[in-house]
């Protein structure tokens, strides 16, 4: 078959960490993988000696608004529908795939351009929300540049019927991935994690720090679980704004050194799920859940949110489901998976099996069906 020229379209790239970096860094490289061409097409930020691979291609400025219960970015810049056009022109490419479809600024902007330019626009869309006024307000409008798209994904239901409240589509599921060789379990054969209960039970929290991931509630469930396990530690992986605040609510706490602030981490992820019994996922809002997969394929057990994103992707074998902000809830439900070792051993087992399903490469391949579909 004919490579491909993919040009992948994202408001949010590294260093900024999330489910839509992930999933536009992993997919890239497994088209190259695959024999074609994909260019990652995003927006200048503050970098903080982060050093661009060469397949990557900034655009405009990236600013930081609050959004959604969390952080987003948008784009500015003078004229950069042109400047979009000119890149997809000099590149050649056959695809634009936009990730964050209708999204400001990237998601309006990078369509134009590819039409302008002649080339096939296919959207992904990665966000759920209870209701959106901009897409009640612009529906008309929206409609038909949806109307114009070549093909349109969601990552899973819950974002598709997102969008169905307010937009038409023949929309396709095809889910996030996630590298199965790099998130792997790192425990001999035989070996279990299901012993905590004889040393200090050690548990993760992930993410990026704002408040639709709710760090907030883990901390207040804290003083329960030390009530029943006085040895067990907290780790808290990621940054962001509200860091300080989150570290103030620890210390009001009393929690001392049973909480551990570790700060911005990347590349060692894995480790971080491998040292860890259970892994902590209180997020309120949700489209998929990358970090219930990556927790699954290093075989740690969860503890999560009990909301629809995370149940479609992870059933009652393979994580324990607690109600959004209630922390007494969240205590009771990280003591009583400590205390069951029969029931983590299935779980890091199960989840793994999950984990094999959205491997990359297969999702991948589920992408460039699409491709291959509209370019004929």
């Amino acid at each position: 078959m004919t490579p491909l020229r993919i040009a992948l379209v994202a408001e949010d790239y590294y260093p900024q960490l999330g489910g839509v970096p992930e999933h536009v860094h992993h997919l890239a490289g497994e088209l190259e993988r695959l024999g074609h061409r994909a260019t990652i097409v995003t927006s200048h930020m503050r970098m903080h000696g982060h050093v661009d691979p060469p397949y990557v291609r900034r655009v405009g400025q990236s600013l930081v608004i609050y959004a959604n219960g969390g952080v987003a970015r948008v784009t500015v810049g003078w004229r950069l529908t042109s400047q979009l056009e000119a890149l997809f022109r000099a590149e050649r490419f056959d695809i634009v795939h936009v990730h964050g479809g209708l999204n400001p600024t990237l998601g309006i902007v990078a369509p134009r351009a590819a039409w302008r330019a002649g080339i096939p626009v296919v959207a992904t869309f990665h966000t759920w929300f209870p209701r959106s006024v901009g897409l009640r307000i612009l529906r008309k409008p929206l409609q038909r540049m949806l109307d114009r798209h070549a093909a349109t994904i969601a990552v899973s239901n819950v974002a598709r019927d997102a969008m169905s409240r307010y937009l038409t589509a023949r929309w396709e599921i095809i889910p996030n991935g996630v590298d199965t060789t790099f998130f792997r379990p790192g425990l001999a054969a035989g070996e279990s994690r299901g012993r905590s209960e004889r040393r200090a039970p050690k548990l993760l929290w992930l993410g990026r720090i704002e408040p639709r991931n709710d760090l907030g509630t883990v901390l207040a469930a804290m003083p329960r679980i030390l009530e029943r396990h006085p040895a067990a530690r907290l780790t808290v992986v990621g940054d962001g704004p509200w860091r300080s605040r989150l570290e103030r609510a620890a210390r009001r706490l009393r929690l001392g050194p049973s909480v551990h602030f570790a700060g911005y981490a990347n590349g060692d992820r894995p480790a971080y799920y491998r040292s860890s019994d259970l892994y902590l996922c209180p997020t309120t809002r949700a489209s998929f859940g990358v970090t219930l997969l990556e927790a699954m394929a290093c075989g740690t057990p969860l503890v999560v949110s009990d909301i629809p994103a995370f149940r479609d992707l992870a059933g009652q074998a393979q994580a324990v489901f607690a109600p959004p902000g209630d922390p007494a809830a969240w205590g009771d439900a990280v003591n009583a998976l400590i205390d069951d070792t029969a029931r983590r051993d299935v779980m890091m087992s199960e989840g793994r099996k999950v984990a094999e399903r959205h491997a990359w490469p297969a999702v991948a391949q589920r992408v460039l069906a699409v491709y291959r579909r509209v370019t004929g």
